[in-house]
C-alpha cells in the first residue's frame, strides 16, 4: 500500500490553540482539521494570527489538512438559508487561506427526487458553492447522513459548475446500514476526503461510534480499496464520542499505519 496522509480533527482536542499544536504533533499525524464554526472561526484569526498559526505547524511538521464546518440546518431548509451559505463561503475562503483545499460538511439527507422542491433547491445551492469553491481553489466535500450511494452519484453528477465531493465516513455507512466497502467502491470516483472513524450497530436499528479497530469497519479492505483508487487526499481520524478523545486518536492513527503497513 501507498504511504497514507493522516490527518487529526482536533476540535475535541483542547480550546488552547497552542496545546492543539503539540497535541497535533504528538498524535503521530502530519495534518490537522480545524471546525471553522466552533473551534477555529475565520472572523477570530486576523491575517497575522493566520500566518502565526501557519508558521508554528510548520516547525513541527504539520499542515492544516483541511477545515470542517458543521450545520444545524439542512442546506435544503429555506429559513437562514442564505446566511448558511455565506458562512460556508466564508469557511471554504479561510481553508483556502489556510492552505487546505477541502472543506468538509454534513449537509443532512438528501431529499428523494419527488421533493421535487427540496431536490432542486439543494442541488442549486450545492452548484452555487461548487462555483465558489472553484473560484476560490477550494472543495466541498459532503459527508453522507445515510444516502444511498446512487443518490449521492446522482446529485454530485447533477452539479457541474465547480469541484463537489463526498466525504466518506465509514462509521456512518455502518450506523445507516450500508456496507463501507461496497459503499467505497460505488464512490470511489468522488471521494475528495476519509473521515476515520468505527462504528457498530445497535440491535435497536441504529449504531454507536466506537475506538477505530473496535467496530464494525473492515480496516484492511477499506485501506485496501483506498489504494487501489490512488486516492491522494487526506485520511482524517475522528473521534467524536469517548471520554479520550485525543489518546484514541492516538492510537487511531497508530493503527491505520499499522493496517497499512508503514
Amino acid at each position: 500500500m501507498q504511504r497514507f496522509r493522516t490527518a487529526v480533527a482536533t476540535a475535541r482536542f483542547s480550546p488552547d490553540l497552542r496545546d492543539v499544536v503539540k497535541l497535533a504533533a504528538q498524535a503521530g499525524a502530519t495534518g490537522l482539521q480545524f471546525d471553522a464554526r466552533q473551534q477555529l472561526k475565520p472572523a477570530n484569526l486576523s491575517e497575522t494570527g493566520r500566518r502565526q498559526l501557519l508558521h508554528a505547524l510548520s516547525e513541527r511538521e504539520l499542515v492544516v489538512a483541511s477545515l470542517t464546518f458543521p450545520l444545524r440546518r439542512t442546506l435544503h431548509d429555506e429559513e437562514h438559508l442564505d446566511t448558511r451559505v455565506a458562512a460556508i463561503k466564508q469557511a471554504m475562503q479561510f481553508a483556502w487561506d489556510l492552505k487546505a483545499r477541502v472543506l468538509t460538511c454534513r449537509i443532512g439527507s438528501i431529499p428523494e427526487t419527488n421533493e421535487v422542491d427540496e431536490w432542486s433547491r439543494l442541488r442549486d445551492v450545492l452548484s452555487d458553492l461548487a462555483g465558489h469553491g472553484n473560484h476560490v481553489g477550494v472543495t466541498l466535500s459532503i459527508t453522507p447522513a445515510g444516502d444511498a450511494p446512487k443518490t449521492l452519484l446522482s446529485l454530485i453528477n447533477a452539479v457541474s459548475t465547480g469541484p463537489l465531493g463526498v466525504d466518506f465516513d465509514p462509521a456512518e455507512r455502518v450506523m445507516s446500514r450500508h456496507d463501507p466497502v461496497s459503499s467505497l467502491r460505488e464512490l470511489h470516483a468522488v471521494v475528495t476526503h476519509v473521515t476515520v472513524r468505527d462504528a457498530i450497530r445497535d440491535a435497536d436499528g441504529g449504531g454507536r461510534e466506537t475506538p477505530v479497530g473496535r467496530g464494525e469497519c473492515d480496516w484492511e479492505q477499506l485501506l485496501a480499496v483506498i489504494d487501489e483508487m490512488n486516492y491522494s487526499g487526506w485520511l482524517t481520524v475522528s473521534r467524536t464520542a469517548g471520554d479520550d478523545p485525543f489518546g484514541d486518536a492516538c492510537r487511531a492513527v497508530q493503527y491505520v499505519q499499522n493496517v497499512a503497513g508503514f
